[in-house]
């Protein structure tokens, strides 16, 4: 079951976090921690232990994305990680996670903001389509991301 107080968030296009990005979706979690920086919020959603589920989703992306040369999900070329996302940007009040693929660029944006007693949390993930393939693969993995993300975060509340 997926918390109702993970809510979808608007996020406006262009992103200085993606020069060309065209496809954007947020979700965004009141959390009890007062002064939740963005560097531990963002450890809290990505290096908790992830349910089998997602971690079956994932392995099945990885294998089939072989067959077309996509990036496995964990490819190391990056020397700082968190999770499985490499670490690109790192702030009190940000992080920046993601890589690029032939198909596509996605970043992983985490932002807190002080809200007295809480921290409001948002994730934002950013894409860069770079042709067809980058479409039709957004479009089939959206429900599966949706469902994900909002299981992740809710690691910022179970475990607050």
């Amino acid at each position: 079951m997926i918390p109702s107080y993970i809510t979808e968030a608007d996020y406006r296009l262009p992103s200085a976090h993606l020069a060309g990005a065209n496809w954007a979706d947020a979700f965004v979690v009141l959390t009890e921690k007062a002064d939740l920086s963005a560097p531990e919020a963002a450890k809290r959603v990505f290096e908790r232990k992830q349910p089998g589920w997602i971690t079956a989703l994932m392995t099945l992306r990885d294998r089939l994305g072989r067959l077309i040369g996509l990036k496995s999900a964990g490819h190391s070329e990056y020397q700082e990680k968190l999770g499985i996302f490499p670490i690109l940007e790192a702030r009190d009040d940000c992080v920046v996670l993601g890589f690029d693929d032939w198909h596509l660029d996605f970043r992983i944006v985490v932002e807190t903001r002080n809200k007295g007693e809480a921290t409001e949390v948002q994730t934002a993930t950013l894409v860069k389509r770079k042709h067809w393939i980058g479409y039709v693969y957004i479009f089939l993995i959206t429900p599966f991301h949706k469902m994900i993300v909002k299981r992740l975060l809710s690691n910022l509340v179970i475990a607050a």
